[in-house]
């Protein structure tokens, strides 16, 4: 590998687009604590530590799965299929566990097979060729006629307390679902920015034929990207069913649209090449408060979706924005050198 080769890859902490996010994820961490302020001047409900609480739990499972979409966004793609994922692997595993397995059996097939549906999504994108939405688009739809033909519409309910105390439980007062959050939250920004894996994701993502000329094993990448997609969203799956003590196919419709928005609103680049786990947290963070202040404040269910499309063009409209301020940036250093 020659040093002109080397350059391709991206360096983490340097250059004017590093600081931008730097100040961005700042800026985030401010709106947040400037929405938190305003809901609760209109609606003193919503500072409660019982609500605040509430807040994170709910953001919990977002939270687990967004922060595999960030990498998968940062790689230049994009996964339409994890609500349909959730669904399939949460009705198996659900329907294993109340035919008489051993909860952590029917767990290890449950993550297992998320991973694998993953892997065989990575492999159509980066084996076959076929462009990452219409690769996820195909699965969503194929993936839940597989929910639906398993558990023919019915709802499955009953976990054992070992499994609804990953979703209800506390400890020392700090509610399990954000425990694991945290947790996954944590693993995953080691993995994006101080390891290989990360560097080589958002080297593929920023061009992915100088990371291919650089050395970086592009097609493997990319299905492991997929892989732990599919995994990390079966552990969402989890918390969210051991929350609410059930599953049905149809759990999980249109939750791509708020992670994807998470993603993008925390500041991972829609184009590729750059993102933040950080961001990606507040984002979730701040769509699960928006969600609860709404909700506090009686504004029907159908309105709630309106006003969700509606942060979704915004957040794809900064992004793009954004974008281009970068470039020109980028550009702007080029020329002075």
């Amino acid at each position: 590998m020659n040093t002109d080769v080397k350059s391709t890859l991206p360096t983490p902490g340097v250059g004017h687009a590093d600081r931008h996010w730097l100040l961005q994820s700042m800026g985030l961490t401010i709106v947040v604590m400037v929405l938190a302020i305003i809901f609760t001047l209109i609606n003193p409900r919503f500072a409660t530590l019982a609500n605040l609480a509430n807040v994170l739990t709910q953001s919990s499972h977002y939270i687990i799965i967004a922060v595999a979409m960030t990498f998968v966004i940062t790689s230049a793609g994009i996964d339409l299929s994890v609500g349909s994922v959730l669904a399939l692997v949460t009705v198996i595993g659900f329907a294993l566990i109340k035919g008489g397995m051993n909860p952590a059996l029917a767990l290890a097939i449950m993550f297992s097979l998320g991973a694998l549906i993953g892997a065989f999504t990575g492999t159509l994108i980066a084996i076959i060729k076929i462009p990452p939405f219409i690769a996820t688009l195909g699965m969503m739809v194929s993936l839940r006629g597989l929910a639906l033909l398993h558990s023919a519409g019915t709802m499955h309910f009953g976990l054992p307390s070992s499994l609804t105390w990953l979703g209800q439980g506390k400890v020392v007062g700090v509610p399990v679902p954000v425990i694991i959050a945290t947790l996954v939250a944590v693993v995953g920004a080691w993995l994006f920015n101080h390891t290989k894996f990360g560097l080589y994701v958002r080297a593929i993502g920023g061009n992915r034929e100088a990371a291919r000329l650089a050395g970086v094993p592009v097609n493997l990448i990319e299905i492991l990207v997929y892989s732990l997609m599919g995994l990390v969203t079966s552990i969402g799956g989890l918390i969210m069913i051991a929350r609410i003590d059930s599953t049905q196919a149809t759990i999980g419709t249109s939750m791509e649209i708020h992670i994807i928005a998470a993603v993008i609103i925390g500041g991972t680049s829609l184009f590729g090449g750059r993102g933040t786990i950080y961001g990606t947290v507040l984002g979730a963070i701040l769509l699960s408060m928006m969600t609860n202040a709404l909700v506090i404040a009686g504004v029907d269910n159908f309105w709630q979706l309106v006003i969700m499309g509606i942060i979704v063009l915004m957040a794809v409209s900064i992004n793009n924005l954004r974008e281009n301020r970068i470039s020109l940036l980028s550009s702007l250093t080029r020329r002075s050198r």
